[in-house]
């Protein structure tokens, strides 16, 4: 059984992030990256277990023709969900960022330390959604990053994370030759003022692995029946089959 091992005879790889400011009484004040881990949001851990509500494992209901599928399990145990949020390395916010409202309706920002360095694009050439307002602003990150040999490094909004009141595009960097600090664009949820509070996540880093890939889609019925029989297993199981047979624990 394999119940969350690490993945064994791996050496660990290490992400490195150096502060751009060399006069120690800012690096005194800066936020430093963390682990994603660190960064697990209270409405996740707040989640019930089963039934919607409910710890209680009598209300787990299973529905045979899927088996655990069919289970009333919450997103709480949904390890692949979890997993998103936990891969990498979050930057925070390193300062309260409050947002008021113009008479416009335009976002004004204001901030307090002398971190925060911002532009805004008013021309805005990528797909984006009418729930944010159409002005890209950007944050430039205070940190430079290396990743290992052959690694680069996934920037994106943080993974299941959709109550934040911004929106962060995608991007990936070759962290291992170009470590430079990024602009962070972002866009902000219309309607939304207040402030966003030092510490709150502002985008998840994900090391990946450059290697050649090829796709392959295969009609073959050996490899048709051999996932026919994984689909079966999960019977042996009401719950959780997935944690107990397959699911291997993430280091970062």
């Amino acid at each position: 059984m394999l119940e969350g091992k690490f993945l064994n005879n791996v050496d660990k790889k290490i992400m490195k992030f150096m502060p751009t400011y060399p006069n120690k009484e800012f690096q005194d004040i800066l936020v430093p990256p963390v682990e994603a881990s660190k960064k697990i949001p209270q409405w996740y851990k707040d989640l019930a277990s089963y039934g919607g509500k409910s710890t209680d494992l009598e209300k787990l209901m299973p529905v045979n023709d899927r088996s655990s599928d069919g289970s009333n399990v919450s997103t709480k145990l949904c390890l692949p969900f979890l997993d998103a949020m936990l891969s990498g390395y979050i930057y925070c916010f390193e300062d309260d960022l409050t947002i008021e409202v113009e008479d416009d309706g335009s976002p004004k920002f204001s901030w307090t330390k002398d971190l925060i360095l911002m532009d805004k694009r008013f021309e805005v050439d990528m797909a984006i959604s009418d729930e944010y307002y159409p002005v890209q602003f950007g944050i430039k990150m205070n940190w430079y990053y290396e990743t290992p040999e052959n690694y680069s490094l996934l920037f994106t909004h943080p993974l299941n994370r959709p109550e934040l009141p911004f929106y962060i595009p995608s991007g990936i960097v070759d962290s291992d030759i170009w470590g430079l600090p990024i602009f962070i664009p972002f866009f902000i949820k219309k309607g939304f003022f207040g402030t966003i509070k030092q510490g709150t996540p502002l985008i998840q880093m994900i090391p990946i692995k450059r290697e050649p890939w090829e796709l392959k889609i295969s009609y073959d019925s050996d490899d048709i029946e051999k996932n026919k029989i994984k689909e079966e297993k999960r019977r042996s199981h009401i719950t959780a089959h997935y944690r107990k047979t397959t699911w291997q624990k993430k280091q970062y």
